[in-house]
This record gives structure tokens, C-alpha cells and sequence, in this order.
């Protein structure tokens, strides 16, 4: 069967996707406290120290991108950037010889057809069909976005075929259509909106999930032509269709209320079976890997604290421990067919910038690299000069567990270097342990970075998402954060006079509590959009009506979910009085701010404010506004302002390296958005 969840974006506060990354199996205890960090620091302090590396550098993006094995495995094709040229190439996976099939421009997505002999291109206005054998390719759909027709999945029931789906919102009606390579359409759905659906093997549509008027997800079956239930999962939940015939349906569902796993549903007895879930009982389950063939599950995938794979068929486990002994560190993902000799895997980490490739050959059990001399042309940042993320698990005041990631800088002694918090936005997402630009430039300035995964971060399930419930004042989820600071430094990491906290959206109003309240523990913070009254920004959030997510949830009813209930007032007051905004004078340490002018999550007019009364207060701020930028600014030219105002504040409060002059641009820029500058004086 082919399974198919449907993506759309969200707003940035992406609640709904961390609603739906946090699930699984919740009988087996946590890890206990990082037992290592000694073993792991003197390893790192007896490591070559990096050269200076320049801020651009870090920067550097990958001249690959849609690289893609065919279903039988004998090619695979990839797209190579070149300035504002795509060059769509296709390598024999035997010989190892390439081609180029095609140079364009614009927006292209590159999929496989089914029979292995063509590739399907959607450039978002349209889609297009080229034989990877001699023939020109065709345009075979226009999409229409006035109706919301869009490239959904290839149909893999069918040799060269595809799926569109569009949504008309001024009669809410839904449309399901099978492209042939012909331009025929075949509508296969008309009704209520689907959010995931499988098809059989006659390529009819077998189960489809949609939702209620209560936001409950519904799976139904077709019986008789008509679609009845089957199960339901809870709003916001996980509920991923993998596979499913006429006696059982597998999906990837909340377990036990707590982490997501791999399950079976019973059909006829409406019993669920556990097929997989973390062995570490760490992990939500970030997905199964299914071969487009035959939708055959073939591995399980957990990404806390790093990326694992779990064979789920005997040659799949015999690939997994492969796997893991070749790379124990990075982050491997599979392209992976039964029905191909070998399987494509792409490489990632937090010491590689641009992912690397390989083919694992399932016969003799051995790895190539491919596509390595295309992906040095993207001229890479050496390994060695990087630093690993350490994954850390210390315990609370309340004797939880909790997970974050620290890097170090390599060749120095972990006592003695400055160490700067950074808090990750949400509060529901989380940091992992692949490469970060920006804690890779704070490394190389040699500084220590802390990311915590406080609780309220996905990926390690509801129970450990959902405990802070409404306590997000100076409550669960800050201390969290405080006290993982305070067992590193009892751990040997970092001086203590040289610390410092920073944190876009929820992590810039983490970064105003701590100043707030801390103001002996850090030397100084940096917020970028940061609501300096979080309770009334969800309050206004809600009353503009935002929606989360694709079935478009009330913000207030996705809150409710995340246990904040804007009519609780009495939790509401108790979020409103620690507000930083409630307490400027607590505020002792140079504090900088970022804001844009134009964003929609956080009051442009809410974070002046207080910026006017911690400078009638005469506190050391500073304040940079872009008054075209939103709550994710775009230009480039903010980037290089956040990069080098950061690296003046690390030099003036926590002794770090002299920051070059800026480039003409960007002292305009800053000259002219620059509304404030104590805190760098």
C-alpha cells in the first residue's frame, strides 16, 4: 500500500508538529544522569585546538540537494545548485557513471516514478514528467493556487503516476486526483479534507484520516463504499497510517499517552499490538522507513539524543547494526527497497556541515561514499575543526531527568572557558545533535554552548512535553534551564564569572526570566522577538484567531491541549506576574534585544516598551529593530548583524576575541536600525 501524510506549513510556533512528535512507550525507566561528561572533557581538551574560522564560513550550504535512490535501486539521481542554475544529474548506483538530465531554474522537487524510468518534477506551479532514457520531458498538470492544487506523493500502484490534491475554501470541498503521465486525471477522493490517507494495491483509496468538528482524528476504511471507522486518535496526537490490508492496519500512534510507537490494530478484535518502540525508553519514534515497492515497514527511527535505526525484517537488522557500527555518532537516514541491492544513506552531524552520501551494499555488507567530489565543490568545513554536541542528561530539583546537548571548544580546558545558554524557541521543539552554524561559531570563539532540552521539548514524549503544564513563568520549564546550568559548572564546564544566556522567541523571554531573576549567574542576554509578557501573547494570539496546522485548530484549543487554559485566570496571573515586563528593575546585566518590526507573534510595540523603561530605569540595553522584518527575519543582513552583535557582547562581558570592524553594508545597517546601545558601550 502506499501510505501518504500530507505536510502543510504552520505558523512558526509549529505546537501542532511538536504535538504530533511527542509520543511512545512509557513502562521502561529513563536513562540516568550523564555518567561521562569527565571521560568526554578530557577528550576534548587533549583534541588540536581550531583555526579561526570567518562568520560566512559557517554558513556554507551544500550544492546537493533531492538526492534520491530509484524504487529498484538502480539509480539515483540528484540535483546540484550552481548559482541560480539546477542541474537535475542521474548515477548508475552499479557503474558509478553520471549524466546530466536537465538545467533550470526556480523551485524543483524531484520524485521517482514507480516504474524506475522516469522522474516526476514539481516546480509548485505545475508538474512534469522526464524519462530518464532519451525522450524530452512534458508538462502534464498546471496548479491552480487560487485552489490549493498541489503535487501530494508519486503513486507507486502505478508505473508512472502521481497524486495532486486541491482544496477549494469557499466550498470546503476536498479533491484527491491520480495524474498519469498523459495529463489523464482520475479523481479518487471528493468529500471532507484528508490529512493522511493509504491506497491499496488496485491504487483505490483503502483508509483515509480526517477530523471532526472536535478536532479528533478519525481512521476509516472503505466497506461497501462507504467509509466507516475504524479507530480515532486523539486531537493533536500522533495518528501516521504506515500500512494496512483487510485484517490489520500499522501505525505510528501516542502510546500510553507518553511516547509515539509502532503499532498494530486488529481489525476485526480492535485490539492494538506493539511492534516497536524505543529500546531506550527515551525516544519518541520519529518514523518507519517502508520500501516504495512494497510499503514493506523495514526500520524504525528515533532521533533523542541521536539518530538511531532499528531493522524491523532480518535483512533490515542486519543493515541496522551495519549502520551503527559505521557511524555510531551522526545521524543517518535510509532510502531503503527490497527489491534493490543496495540502499542509499545520507549522512549528517553536529561536526558536518553538508551531509555526505552513501551506498551500502546489502551482499557484501560495505559502504561507498558517492557524490563526493559534487559535494566538495560546496567546500565543506573540515571535520576536525568542528565540535562534537555532547548528549547530557542531569537531574532536576524535583528528581526528573533532563536532556540538552553541550559543545566545547576543542583543545581547551572545559573549567576555564566562558559558556554562553542558548534556549531554543516554542517552548515546544527541541534542540538535536546535528550541525549548528551558529554553535559551531561560538565554539570556534571559544566559547562553551549549553542548549537545554528542558521539559516542554518534543521528542522525548507527552509526559516529559506536557509536564511543566502552565508553569511557564519563572516555573518548571526556567528552572530547568538554571539548574542545568548549575550542574555543568559543578561538572567542570564552564567559568563561572563568564556566562551568558540567549534565545530567539520563547528562548529570548527564557533569556529575560533569567536576567530577571538570576542576575548574579549570567553577564549578560541576548532576545531575539521576545515576548517580554508571555501571557499576553498567547492572549492575543488567541483572540486574532490564529490557527495551528493543516485542520486548522484554534490556537486556544491547541494551548488547552498543551495544558495552558487562557480561562484559568488564576494560572494565567501567575504567567503575568513574573513576566520580565512586570519587573524591569531586576534587571541588573547588559541585555540585548532584537526585534522586527512587522511581527505578527510578538507586539513591536510590547517590546519597546520595555526597552523605554529599563532605559528610564538606566539599565544597560541595547535594542535593534528592523521595521520590515517579522518574527523570522529573512535578510541577510540581520543575520550578520545578530552574528556580530553577539560576538560583541561575548567580547566585551565575557572577554572573548576582538570582533572585526563590520563591512560598510552592515555599519549602515546597523547605524540606521540600532534604537539603542547601552549594552554595548
Amino acid at each position: 500500500m502506499l501510505s501518504r501524510q500530507i505536510e502543510r506549513a504552520g505558523p512558526v510556533r509549529a505546537i501542532v508538529l511538536a504535538l504530533l512528535a511527542a509520543a511512545s512507550f512509557a513502562h521502561a525507566a529513563p536513562l540516568p544522569e550523564t555518567r561521562s561528561l569527565k571521560e568526554a572533557i578530557a577528550r576534548n581538551a587533549a583534541l588540536p585546538a581550531a583555526p579561526h574560522i570567518g562568520d560566512d564560513d559557517f554558513s556554507r550550504r551544500s550544492r546537493l540537494r533531492d538526492v534520491k535512490l530509484s524504487p529498484d535501486g538502480a539509480f539515483v539521481s540528484f540535483v546540484e545548485i550552481d548559482g541560480q542554475s539546477l542541474h537535475l544529474n542521474l548515477m548508475d548506483a552499479r557503474t558509478r557513471t553520471k549524466k546530466r538530465l536537465l538545467t533550470t531554474t526556480g523551485r524543483q522537487e524531484v520524485h521517482w516514478a514507480g516504474d524506475s524510468k522516469a522522474l516526476f518534477i514539481d516546480s509548485g506551479d505545475g508538474l512534469s514528467v522526464l524519462p530518464i532514457e532519451g525522450a524530452a520531458g512534458s508538462k502534464v498538470a498546471a496548479f491552480d493556487r487560487k485552489l490549493g492544487q498541489q503535487f501530494v506523493a508519486v503513486d507507486l500502484a502505478r508505473p508512472r503516476a502521481a497524486l495532486a490534491e486541491e482544496f477549494d475554501r469557499a466550498t470546503k470541498v476536498y479533491r484527491l486526483s491520480r495524474v498519469g503521465a498523459d495529463g489523464e486525471r482520475e479523481l479518487l477522493y471528493e468529500g471532507r479534507k484528508l490529512d493522511e490517507f493509504l491506497l491499496d494495491e488496485a491504487g483505490q483509496l483503502a483508509f483515509i484520516r480526517t477530523l471532526d468538528e472536535k478536532y479528533d482524528q478519525i481512521v476509516s476504511r472503505k466497506v461497501g463504499g462507504k467509509w466507516i471507522e475504524v479507530t480515532r486518535c486523539k486531537r493533536l496526537r500522533a495518528c501516521n497510517l504506515v500500512s494496512g490490508d483487510q485484517q490489520h492496519l500499522k501505525m505510528v500512534v501516542n502510546h500510553a499517552d507518553d511516547r509515539k510507537a509502532f503499532v498494530q490494530l486488529d481489525l476485526a478484535k480492535q485490539v492494538r499490538r506493539v511492534l516497536h518502540t524505543d529500546p531506550a525508553a527515551t525516544s519518541d519514534l520519529r518514523t518507519v522507513v517502508t520500501s516504495p515497492t512494497s510499503q514493506q515497514p523495514l526500520f524504525a527511527l528515533y532521533d533523542m539524543p541521536q539518530r538511531r535505526l532499528y531493522g524491523l525484517t532480518h535483512s533490515a537488522k542486519t543493515a541496522s547494526a551495519d549502520i551503527t557500527r559505521r557511524f555510531p555518532d551522526n545521524t543517518i537516514s535510509i532510502g531503503a527497497s527490497e527489491a534493490a541491492g543496495q540502499w542509499l544513506l545520507s549522512e549528517r552531524g553536529a561536526r558536518l556541515q553538508q551531509e555526505r552520501f552513501w551506498l551500502y551494499d546489502r551482499k557484501a555488507r560495505t559502504f561507498s561514499e558517492i557524490l563526493a567530489d559534487e559535494r566538495q565543490l560546496g567546500n565543506p568545513l573540515p571535520e576536525q575543526h568542528l565540535a562534537a554536541k555532547i548528549p547530557l542528561r542531569y537531574r532536576a530539583s524535583d528528581g526528573a531527568v533532563v536532556h540538552g546537548y553541550l559543545s566545547l571548544p576543542p583543545g581547551k580546558p572545559a573549567a576555564s572557558v566562558p559558556m554562553l545558554t542558548m534556549v531554543h524557541g516554542g517552548p515546544w521543539t527541541s534542540f538535536d545533535n546535528n550541525y549548528t552554524a551558529l554553535v559551531q561559531l561560538l565554539v570556534n570563539r571559544g566559547v562553551a554552548v549549553f542548549q537545554p532540552n528542558f521539559r516542554a521539548s518534543t521528542g522525548y514524549g507527552d509526559k516529559y512535553m506536557l509536564a511543566p503544564k502552565a508553569d511557564f513563568g519563572n516555573g518548571r520549564a526556567q528552572a530547568d534551564i538554571i539548574e542545568g546550568v548549575r550542574w555543568l559548572l559543578a561538572n567542570g564546564v564552564g567559568d563561572s564569572k563568564r556566562l551568558a544566556i540567549m534565545g530567539d522567541s520563547f528562548g529570548g523571554y527564557a533569556t529575560l526570566l533569567a536576567l530577571t531573576n538570576e542576575p548574579d549567574l549570567f553577564q549578560f542576554g541576548m532576545a531575539t522577538v521576545p515576548p517580554p509578557d508571555f501571557a499576553r501573547t498567547l492572549k492575543l494570539a488567541s483572540d486574532a484567531g490564529d490557527v495551528m496546522g493543516a485542520g486548522g485548530v484554534p490556537f486556544s484549543v491547541t494551548l488547552a491541549e498543551m495544558g495552558i487554559h487562557l480561562g484559568d485566570t488564576a494560572a494565567m496571573k501567575r504567567i503575568a506576574d513574573a513576566a520580565p515586563a512586570a519587573h524591569p528593575g531586576k534587571v541588573t546585566k547588559p541585555l540585548l534585544l532584537i526585534a522586527g518590526g512587522k511581527d505578527d507573534k510578538v507586539e513591536i510595540a510590547a517590546v519597546t516598551d520595555y526597552v523605554a523603561r529599563l532605559q528610564g530605569l538606566g539599565k544597560p540595553v541595547s535594542l535593534l529593530v528592523d521595521p520590515d522584518e517579522g518574527h523570522n527575519p529573512r535578510k541577510p543582513i540581520v543575520r550578520q548583524a545578530y552574528t556580530h552583535l553577539l560576538q560583541q557582547m561575548l567580547h566585551k562581558h565575557l572577554g572573548g576575541p576582538a570582533v572585526s570592524a563590520p563591512s560598510p553594508e552592515l555599519a549602515n545597517y546597523l547605524d540606521q536600525a540600532m534604537k539603542a546601545s547601552a549594552a554595548l558601550k
